[in-house]
């Protein structure tokens, strides 16, 4: 039979009690062995295993992937590879034609994002220019004789004052932009109007992709 008295059971509080005292006594010293070998509490409360339960598990480490990616895959974000101004890029190709779509297109985008600084025509005076560096004129020589794949490159990446553009003006919007530059140049003649065009390709200015 069990031990029933009064006695007893005072006893029994009292044993259970300095059994937690004791606990807390060895977690204590346990705490403070550790804080003095290290200089941070984080530290400190990782050299008691009880505390470690979250701390030590797996994790992802930085720029590490999760998961494998599937074979054929492809990044839709990222950096794009830089083009090398400095050749004449005559091989990078302008696969879109300059139709009377592309022009409008072209001027759109143009006028969202490049006549503060080059002007309505090219004629450097834009907005900014008085209080900034002037840009170059696109309708010299200079710029006349460069390739499509030089100024595809210059929107795309940029080049000493000019900023990137290549997160804003992003797909076929680039080549629209490179063409409205060679109808503000005279290299192409100005678009029929009167022919129905057909709908702009890229996507809305400033959309992704």
């Amino acid at each position: 039979m069990s031990d029933l008295r009064p006695g007893a059971q005072a006893r029994r509080r009292t044993d259970a009690q300095e059994g937690v005292r004791a606990v807390a006594r060895v977690a204590a010293i346990a705490l403070a062995l550790a804080a003095s070998a290290c200089t941070t509490l984080d530290k400190a409360v990782g050299k008691v295993p009880w505390f470690t339960t979250m701390r030590d598990q797996p994790a992802i480490r930085p720029f590490e992937l999760p998961r494998t990616p599937p074979v054929g895959s492809v990044p839709v974000t990222g950096r794009e590879d830089s083009l090398d101004l400095l050749l004449d890029l005559k091989n990078v190709v302008n696969p879109v034609a300059p139709t009377a779509a592309s022009l409008k297109r072209g001027k759109l985008v143009f006028e969202q994002y490049c006549i503060v600084c080059h002007g309505p025509l090219g004629h450097s005076d834009g907005t900014v220019v008085p209080k900034f560096v002037p840009p170059p004129d696109l309708t010299l020589d200079v710029t006349k004789n460069r390739s499509d794949g030089y100024l595809y490159a210059m929107i795309r990446q940029g080049r000493g004052i000019m900023p990137r553009y290549g997160d804003k003006v992003r797909g076929l919007d680039r080549w629209n932009v490179v063409n409205y530059v060679r109808l503000l140049q005279g290299i192409i003649p100005p678009p029929d109007t009167t022919a129905a065009a057909a709908p702009a390709a890229g996507p809305r200015p400033g959309s992704p992709r």
